[in-house]
């Protein structure tokens, strides 16, 4: 993978977490609305990664300070960093978060600028003008970016810094890899089927909860959301599953799934509703909220930003959906490498299920256009999922 590749994908990977992460849908005086919080728009990430990478190479130079000849005049020059990074590192400084942890290369920004007194209890150091004075000693703000610059360069060199980044790639590669494999055998003539319902869900919690909700509390709901499927008919329709731990800083702890649900429904926005009403009033006993990825005026804008539609129904043959399913599964399988949570360095945060085994009762593998073959609709209905009409649901699809 070439670095332009490399970069578009590091740039979708985190707008796909940003949306994860910031976006979600709320009751707000008896209606839902969608929300857009604080930490929106991550690519600062991208930002840092880009900053510490060109000094990590070797590449220098930030502002000079110059003395016309003749009027002997100085004014101070930009140079690179000065001209592509500086007016950025402010909003950087903002936007640091005690609670997660980085990539290699923004850890040490952020550890640098620590070092510094750039963060700390108080509000966070702001740059002004490169040739104004900021320190007793005669210091410029010019003079600190430089000072920031060599102490990243020297970090980047230790053999420790190094081994951490081979390690965060070398996991996200691996995590790339098994959810690759897992795409490709569910739709395998030997372990997989050869249709899927493919259902994308951000399961989170009410505001007024989340204070409230720890690593250990959410994985404890996690594992009752998939123990589930031993039990009640709308959860066995999900054979397998890919999920990840996630933390906002306005939406808190959250569970993203990606669930290869029966083909035998085709109504996939009524079922990531339904199911997404089940972790919101069954699992977490009321205390639930989510995100169903799957509506369709959602996927209408997926087509547009030309990220295609990897969720809904999906058949062997379709290479489109099947390209874009895989891409969303990258995505989340990579996404760690960017944030990660401190709070939860003792728990796993990702991880997927195991491939169903093979049943004679599979789609065989025809052309489902000309096989005439239909698939059981569940109508939409406006009640939601509890306690109390679980089992009515479970009859329902029974029929």
């Amino acid at each position: 993978m070439n670095n332009v590749n490399e970069d578009q994908e590091a740039l979708e990977v985190i707008a796909r977490l940003d949306e994860r992460m910031n976006l979600e849908e709320i009751d707000i005086d008896g209606r839902r609305q969608v929300v857009i919080h604080k930490g929106y728009a991550s690519r600062y990430l991208f930002a840092i990664e880009k900053f510490v990478q060109e000094i990590e190479k070797g590449r220098k130079g930030s502002f000079i300070e110059e003395t016309a000849r003749y009027s002997g005049i100085k004014r101070i020059r930009e140079l690179y960093f000065g001209k592509r990074y500086y007016r950025l590192v402010n909003e950087w400084l903002e936007r640091y978060a005690e609670v997660y942890h980085y990539t290699a290369r923004v850890e040490v920004f952020y550890d640098v600028c620590k070092e510094l007194g750039l963060i700390g209890d108080r509000h966070p150091f702001a740059f002004d003008k490169p040739g104004d004075v900021v320190r007793a000693d005669g210091m410029r703000y010019m003079d600190l970016f430089d000072l920031l610059i060599e102490k990243i360069r020297e970090r980047c060199q230790s053999r420790a810094f190094r081994e951490r980044e081979r390690l965060r790639e070398a996991n996200a590669e691996k995590n790339r890899a098994n959810v690759l494999t897992l795409e490709e055998e569910m739709f395998s003539a030997e372990t997989g089927r050869s249709r899927w319902l493919v259902l994308a869900l951000t399961l989170r919690y009410k505001p007024q909860f989340r204070r409230w909700i720890t690593p250990e509390v959410i994985q404890q709901h996690r594992d009752r959301f998939f123990a589930a499927r031993r039990f009640n008919t709308l959860m066995s329709g999900i054979a397998n599953y890919v999920w990840a731990i996630e933390q906002g800083e306005g939406t808190g702890l959250h569970l993203h799934v990606i669930l290869f649900y029966s083909a035998e429904h085709n109504h996939d926005e009524y079922i990531a509703m339904l199911i997404g009403e089940y972790w919101a009033n069954v699992v977490t006993e009321g205390k639930g909220d989510y995100w169903n990825s799957n509506r369709a005026q959602l996927k209408k804008s997926y087509e547009k930003r030309g990220h295609g539609v990897g969720v809904g129904q999906i058949d062997w043959k379709d290479t489109k959906k099947r390209e874009a399913l895989r891409k969303n599964l990258v995505y989340l399988a990579k996404s760690e490498q960017y944030l990660m949570l401190k709070s939860a360095d003792r728990i796993r945060t990702f991880d997927m299920g195991q491939v169903p085994k093979k049943s004679s009762s599979g789609r065989p593998r025809v052309d489902s256009e000309a096989s005439g073959t239909s698939t059981e609709l569940i109508e939409p209905s406006s009640h939601g999922v509890t306690d109390a009409n679980t089992g009515k649901l479970d009859k329902d699809q029974n029929e």
